[in-house]
């Protein structure tokens, strides 16, 4: 069996004997080939250096140099460059909140299959997310169970602190808001009158709560998947059965909302979304398939002279309040499968399988957002389909928020000069901006990412959580120097997770 170089032996040797500080490790610390290199911020004076040690890869059989930090473990291999020992990382850190691991007796092995009499421990890393190891989970060997007993300690201890440690929270999740309210099981939730009134659509109807109240049914409807509320038009927009709906907010009783209530599409619709563009209030409803969607822009319906009304008192009535308040502005058909509808002061924003696409509603005219002839943006284009998410406008720029990552972008769409990239750590379904932190909302946790240099700030731990409603027209927020609206709004992300609806705020400073 062929033996590695008695040079490089001693120098494995040499570095699991020398226990490392945290300047001596940032300096002899390397990257991933091809990777830049991850800020771990070892110079901050709140970083600790927890447990180290040198372990076997029981498929690899090499040494690998572990580190646990308070906040990351890093795995990394020993390296000569240039004369000198190094160590590179061989993966992407894994945060400490995300950080699982387990341990059990076994033999050591010759090529991973002859069994040796010697026996030894097993240590299993692994993430709850998904950028460590493509999301699988590390096997490395101790020799002894002390060993292996000291690893699972130090981790799950220094995990569990962080978990119970408020002290670098930006942002936390309320109360259950329907706690005691019984069994009313959400899909989508709306905010209006100030966010002092929450509308659930759930699988029975539309239910109205104040923040103060409780919940009560105002729509009896089947399978309502999505909500929008109009207050400058006294409007309930729903979704339910791939059918568009509309209900007056001034109803007297659930029979006078359900007798004024109009339809506003004839065929089938697959989301909805409502906003304000070129200075009014819009609805935009969209039918996709997997290679082409048709989208509808209506705007508000102008009220008849009254002049033009019947004199029957009777029939008036019937006029004034059949609820048939919107009317087509625009349709266009895409030549992609469409996600969702994001909108500008004076334009669309789609997000759909080929990437984000502008449209003028005045010409009807489309233009990708991101500009192919930008080489920075070539990462992009690695990933097969990225998922776009949504856009915000910050300052003068563009966050441009995918399943996969995030960056920024100016007005002509090319790279920002700001060197930022996200790269979740999770698999995102929804973000929601509460500057200058973003939260992303993947089934079992939120990430909450600063936007000025993408730093994890804060990991939220919920199962099947689902960010329910947030600024509904993020492009629409332009954060400039001075104090921005979302940072102002104390209550504008409604979060469901468990059968409980919480909103998610800024932590007490």
């Amino acid at each position: 069996m062929a033996t590695r170089p008695s040079k490089e032996k001693d120098t494995s040797r040499k570095s699991e004997t020398k226990t490392l500080d945290l300047l001596e490790l940032d300096d002899l610390l390397l990257s991933k080939d091809g990777e830049p290199k991850h800020d771990l911020k070892l110079e901050d004076p709140r970083r600790r250096l927890v447990h180290q040690g040198s372990l076997q890869c029981s498929s690899k059989r090499k040494e690998y140099r572990v580190f646990l930090l308070d906040h990351a473990l890093i795995v990394t291999k020993p390296k000569v460059v240039d004369g000198r020992e190094r160590l590179r990382m061989i993966d992407h850190p894994i945060p400490v909140q995300l950080l699982q691991v387990s341990s059990e007796q076994t033999r050591k092995t010759v090529f991973g299959c002859i069994p040796l009499g010697e026996t030894c421990y097993q240590l299993r890393f692994s993430s709850l997310g998904k950028r460590f190891n493509k999301g699988k989970a590390l096997t490395m060997l101790c020799l002894t169970a002390e060993a292996a007993n000291t690893w699972t300690e130090a981790v799950n201890a220094q995990r569990d602190a962080n978990r119970q440690s408020t002290e670098s929270n930006v942002l936390k999740l309320g109360q259950d808001m329907l706690e005691g309210n019984g069994e009313i099981r959400v899909n989508c939730a709306a905010l209006y009158d100030n966010d002092q009134i929450i509308a659930y659509g759930t699988d029975d109807g539309v239910y109205f709560q104040p923040q103060s109240g409780r919940p009560r049914k105002a729509i009896d409807l089947t399978g309502v998947r999505h909500i929008e509320v109009l207050e400058d038009l006294s409007l309930l927009v729903v979704l339910a059965e791939r059918s568009a709906f509309t209900f007056p907010l001034d109803a007297l009783d659930q029979f006078d909302r359900m007798n004024r209530m109009s339809r506003i599409s004839r065929g089938l619709v697959s989301f909805l979304r409502a906003g304000r563009c070129l200075g009014r209030t819009m609805v935009c409803t969209a039918k996709t398939s997997r290679y082409s969607s048709t989208v509808k822009a209506l705007e508000q319906r102008e009220p008849e002279p009254e002049s033009t009304l019947l004199v029957n008192r009777k029939l008036k009535t019937s006029l004034l309040d059949s609820g048939n308040k919107l009317k087509v502005f625009k349709e266009f058909y895409l030549g992609m499968e469409l996600y969702s509808i994001h909108f500008l002061k004076t334009k669309l924003c789609a997000a759909g399988a080929t990437g984000f696409e502008v449209i003028d509603l005045e010409t009807l005219e489309t233009q990708v957002l991101l500009d192919p002839a930008d080489n920075a943006l070539s990462f992009v284009r690695q990933y097969k389909y990225p998922r776009p998410l949504c856009v915000y406008r910050i300052k003068n720029e563009f966050l441009v928020c995918y399943r996969e990552f995030a960056f920024f972008v100016n007005k002509s769409g090319w790279k920002s000069e700001k060197d930022v990239v996200i790269h979740w750590e999770g698999t995102p379904t929804s973000c929601a901006l509460h500057y200058p932190y973003i939260a992303a909302f993947s089934p079992n946790f939120v990430e909450i990412r600063h936007v000025d240099d993408g730093s994890l700030v804060q990991l939220i731990h919920e199962s099947n959580v689902q960010c329910l409603y947030t600024e509904s027209s993020p492009l629409r927020t332009s954060i400039g120097n001075t104090t921005s609206q979302v940072a102002s709004k104390t209550n504008s992300t409604l979060v469901s997770s468990a059968g409980k609806v919480m909103f998610l705020t800024p932590s007490p400073s």
